[in-house]
């Protein structure tokens, strides 16, 4: 798997260019790299704008422009984008949202991970789904840290469906192996509100998807 660039690229550099040809040298399972869908992203501030990343015929193609017709979404600021990226920000949840942007990570996913991305084989049944998860890391060192994830096209809905949020002692616990997910959920860590279903109906299709790899 292709390491990140040591030093920080414009977000526009990154996924437009690095981030295809990271795609590209992946050593992706054939089921993957075969599989057919669109991601989007869209980073807010300085720097910032949306991208659709089609995959098919094995390869990635980025675009310019609107991600609303994208099967899945991870909307961010800009700032909290590069921060999971190369700062470690958002602890064990930043990792794991990083993983869209780092071509072949997606199929580490294990059970019970919270906050990955889509494994390119789920992309279809993870844009039936509608709706927003927001994930919330509450008192860094930086300051706070929130990614989205937009479920299926379309607009952007006001409000989330579904938050979660923990602070970021718990969040760097769970990135250092010392608190599971189970854990953070049983032992009020993790705080959820709105919509628990749409967050379980995400891990099952995760979950099927790393059993059949």
């Amino acid at each position: 798997m292709r390491g990140l660039p040591e030093n920080p690229l414009p977000a526009a550099e990154f996924l437009e260019v690095w981030l295809p040809q990271a795609f590209a040298e992946a050593p992706l399972p054939e089921a993957a790299r075969n599989a057919r869908g669109s991601i989007g992203v869209q980073l807010t501030g300085d720097g910032g704008g949306q991208w659709l990343l089609s995959l098919g015929d094995g390869a990635m193609r980025v675009e310019t422009g609107s991600r609303e017709p994208a099967l899945f979404s991870i909307v961010q600021s800009a700032e909290d984008w590069r921060g999971a990226l190369w700062d470690g920000r958002g602890g064990a949840i930043g990792r794991q949202a990083a993983k869209l942007f780092q071509p072949g990570s997606q199929n580490e996913w294990k059970p019970g991970e919270i906050g990955g991305p889509p494994n390119p084989k789920t992309l279809e049944e993870i844009g039936k789904l509608d709706g927003l998860i927001r994930m919330r890391v509450t008192g860094g060192e930086a300051g706070d840290w929130s990614v989205d994830f937009k479920l299926g096209p379309g607009p952007l809905p006001s409000e989330p469906t579904t938050t979660l949020s923990m602070s970021d002692a718990d969040s760097q616990a769970m990135a250092r192996g010392e608190l599971d997910a189970m854990e953070a959920f049983m032992g009020g860590h993790m705080l959820v509100t709105g919509d628990m279903a749409l967050v379980m109906q995400v891990q099952a299709i995760q979950m099927q998807a790393a059993q059949e790899l």
